[in-house]
């Protein structure tokens, strides 16, 4: 085998490898509001994205304008909210260092529905979420969702993100002691102990060309809870192919024009 034919080999598998990350959401606008007013746009690796929150009584929910805070927007990629490994976990590679997200507050008065709709089939996506104080995210609304993985979690049974995704009836998480909470404000690594909101990485297992969550409180009460979510999916083999074959075809373009070059001194 040719020396240029192996390097061409291990470059396409370097490729390949270097980009199986998940890619996450990029939003391109989020409106601030509650039903019938909220929505956001984006992209989840070239595959359009839009969230609205669907009409409902009485409206408890809204989505937030961009900010700093631990319940504000983000849309030009710099927040670093999900990038701490000891409560975040995508399914593949490396978590970002800056990502968008989605800020919010939930009024506790009833369960209001988010819906995400995505232009073409996105498979096993990954909700992200941040300081879900008081919050329960219920999925069984969601067509053709088969259960949810934990992927990690700041979870202590009595603390933190309280998983319940196996249960067919209640595929849901939520914070599992709505009467505590943290300020921890994005720029430092999330609580993993004391008293503390919820942080963590759920699949959602099955193939969605739509997504649907209720979003109400975590027991009794009125209190206002807020914080941030994201979505990230990893990308399709045959697209990491297309990848790794557009950069071998460039390598092996680099290569012999230097050979020509050196050939003509």
């Amino acid at each position: 085998m040719s020396r240029n034919l192996l390097f061409c080999l291990s470059f396409i598998c370097f490729s390949c490898s270097a980009v199986r990350a998940d890619i996450f959401l990029d939003l391109a606008s989020v409106t601030p509001g509650g039903v019938g007013v909220g929505a956001f746009s984006g992209s989840l690796g070239g595959i359009a994205v839009t969230g609205i929150i669907v009409p409902g009584s009485p409206p408890s929910f809204s989505f937030n304008p961009t900010g700093f805070g631990i319940d504000s927007s983000t849309i030009d990629g710099s927040s670093p909210q999900y990038s701490y490994a000891t409560v975040f976990g995508p399914i593949t590679g490396t978590l970002p260092t800056g990502t968008d997200r989605i800020g919010w507050t939930s009024a506790g008065l009833a369960t209001n529905v988010v819906t995400l709709t995505f232009s073409s089939p996105v498979t096993n996506p990954v909700l992200h979420v941040a300081n879900m104080d008081l919050a329960q995210f219920g999925f069984a609304g969601t067509v053709g969702l088969s259960t949810l993985t934990l992927l990690k979690g700041n979870d202590s049974g009595s603390e933190g993100l309280d998983f319940l995704g196996l249960s067919s009836p209640g595929k849901f998480i939520q914070d599992a002691a709505p009467g505590t909470s943290d300020s921890t404000l994005p720029g430092f690594a999330p609580p993993v102990s004391g008293p503390r909101s919820a942080y963590g990485s759920v699949r959602l297992n099955g193939t969605f060309t739509s997504l649907s969550f209720g979003v109400g409180t975590n027991g009794p009460g009125t209190d206002v809870g807020g914080g941030s979510f994201t979505i990230s999916v990893v990308p399709e083999p045959g697209s990491m192919l297309l990848i790794g074959l557009s950069a071998m075809a460039w390598a092996g373009f680099v290569r012999c024009r230097a050979r020509t070059f050196k050939s003509r001194i």
